[in-house]
């Protein structure tokens, strides 16, 4: 797997400085109309060391996001003035293409008004909207966005102690009810996939709101329905006077799959909702541009086991996290991006000798990436990448890494 993942790495660079060399002159980027089509894609590729034993850019797709190529392609048809059909494909490394968004829109008073139906965008928070190609200032997802926690969908304790004895195991995390297996936990949010359901969106003057009935949760968006229950998110946003904006969001879904619930022993509770609320913000001045996050998050998870066999218990694991990054461009073609992250969690008391604990490892992340664009449609970048947290097999990793994006 290795051997093919690094060839076609190493196929995407060549393909991406080949073609960026033959299509300098061209005007523009991201998509062109032809007969109400649109067509936009990018390539991208970092390579980075190979890490077996940290997992801190381990993804919910199960990649090292820092050793990873991809190709995107999304097309819009407009077979009417306010109808269209928007789909995307993807392709990771050595995985199959993936249609990551396929969605129906709707405009019908013009684009104040937006309804869309289908594997839609998401509407918490800001970066999984901007989650790929030149508004990207890092290599990998911010932390609320990637780092997979200790808890599983599939896969449930059976008391707190099960929990704690996972703290920053999220790359592998294994519990006695449902799945038996080793799987991946799950992040905060998964700023990799997108819910399947129905969104709208209004803006008028400064001000922009959104809201979605879809049917996964923030952490677990699905395409097909795997729980009891729907995802209820939404988010405001404001454009203040002097470049700056700012979004309220919030969303409240079921994340736990029904197999699992089902394995759970006679009397076990079934509460499994994930609570989430966000705040955003940015501001752009000159050659600056600050952007930053930040999200409470709850779990709840139900318990089986002793001392809770003759009542109906669950936890309420409460977590939060964020990021802050800024990008300057000292020149036209050079851009310096610095940026920061953590990961937070509550404490809870272990059963066993009642110690306090917070219920997975705290996480920290420091990145700094320097970018220059070769042509009109292509960067280069180096960075640098120092990770910290208070758990796990490996606690601490810094990864160099190099890349680079070209967009068509």
């Amino acid at each position: 797997m290795t051997a093919r993942r690094d060839a076609f790495v190493l196929a995407v660079l060549l393909f991406g400085v080949a073609t960026a060399a033959g299509a300098q002159g061209r005007e523009g980027g991201y998509g062109w109309p032809a007969a109400g089509l649109a067509v936009a894609g990018d390539l991208s590729a970092v390579i980075g060391p190979v890490d077996n034993d940290a997992f801190f850019n381990y993804t919910d797709y199960e990649q090292n996001a820092l050793r990873l190529a991809r190709l995107r392609l999304v097309a819009e048809w407009r077979p009417a003035t306010r109808l269209s059909f928007v789909t995307e494909i993807r392709a990771e490394s050595s995985d199959a293409l993936d249609a990551a968004a396929w969605y129906v829109r709707w405009e019908p008073f013009g684009d104040a008004l937006r309804i869309q139906a289908g594997r839609v965008p998401p509407v918490i928070g800001a970066y999984a909207r901007r989650a790929y190609g030149r508004d990207q200032f890092g290599f990998a997802p911010p932390v609320p966005y990637q780092y997979l926690t200790s808890l599983r969908p599939d896969a449930l304790p059976l008391t707190i102690d099960d929990v704690l004895d996972m703290r920053g195991r999220g790359w592998r995390p294994i519990y006695p009810v449902g799945d038996h297996t080793i799987g991946p936990g799950v992040p905060l949010v998964s700023g990799l996939r997108w819910d399947t359901g129905v969104q709208a969106s209004w803006h008028q003057g400064r001000i922009e709101i959104a809201g979605a009935i879809t049917q996964g949760a923030p952490s677990v968006p699905v395409v097909e329905e795997t729980n009891d229950g729907v995802q209820v998110s939404g988010r405001i946003g404001v454009a203040l006077p002097f470049g700056a904006t700012v979004g309220f969001s919030g969303a409240s879904g079921r994340w736990i799959e029904r197999a699992a619930l089902d394995a759970m022993p006679a009397g076990g509770s079934r509460k499994s909702t994930q609570s989430l609320i966000g705040v955003d913000a940015e501001v752009g001045r000159g050659r600056w541009l600050i952007r930053g996050e930040w999200l409470w998050n709850t779990f709840e998870v139900p318990l089986a086991g002793a001392p809770y066999l003759d009542t109906d218990p669950f936890a309420r694991l409460g977590s939060g996290g964020g990021y802050v990054e800024g990008r300057y461009r000292p020149h036209p073609r050079w851009q310096l991006a610095l940026g920061a992250g953590t990961l937070q969690f509550d404490r809870v008391a272990r059963f066993r000798d009642g110690a306090l604990m917070t219920w997975d490892a705290p996480v920290t992340r420091l990145e700094g990436v320097l970018s220059y664009r070769v042509t009109r449609h292509l960067d280069v970048r180096g960075g640098w990448q120092y990770n910290w947290r208070d758990g796990g097999r490996v606690k601490e990793r810094g990864y160099p890494n190099i890349g680079l994006l070209y967009w068509f």
